[in-house]
């Protein structure tokens, strides 16, 4: 096994060489990953900014109309994929894995089916009161930023005067 080991590492060791050498002479492209222990989620492909409403129990946002279980809190998104956590400052990713521990208090003291099930509740109660849905909601933007509608993060009613 040792001598395998050295092997490919020798042949790696040669063709980063080689790569380095020919540099924009290459006619191909390499691309090397080298993925230890957490795998990396599959990429998130969300067509248009998604809707986020507030589940009040966890205390966190979730993204609807999207088939990603994407969560927002404390300017951050969290991404649930295979029985692992990963954030990111965006919706649309790039992904870290984040330890279990390390994630909010509202995302660590429910399991994903719990999550889950506060998110159909309260879809439920977004889809059924259309323009009326009295809960925070905000549509999430590309610049990572959030846009509220009615209500802002902190839940506060938004005021608009008119002139």
């Amino acid at each position: 096994m040792k001598h395998i080991v050295k092997r490919l590492t020798s042949c790696m060791a040669i063709l980063t060489l080689l790569i380095a050498i020919t540099g924009s002479q290459s006619i191909g492209e390499v691309n090397v990953n080298v993925n230890i222990g957490v795998p990396v989620p599959p990429a998130v492909v969300v067509q248009a900014p998604p809707e986020m409403i507030f589940l009040s129990q966890p205390g966190v946002y979730v993204a609807i109309g999207v088939p990603y279980s994407i969560f927002f809190i404390s300017g951050r998104y969290y991404y649930y994929h295979n029985d692992r956590w990963f954030w990111s400052p965006g919706y649309g990713g790039p992904w870290v894995h984040v330890k279990y521990k390390s994630l909010p208090r509202g995302l660590q003291k429910y399991r994903i089916h719990e999550l889950h099930t506060f998110r159909d509740r309260e879809f439920k109660a977004y889809r059924e009161n259309g323009p009326k849905y009295r809960g925070k909601h905000f549509i999430a933007e590309k610049d990572h930023k959030q846009k509220s509608r009615g209500y802002s993060e902190k839940g506060q009613k938004r005021h608009h005067k008119g002139k």
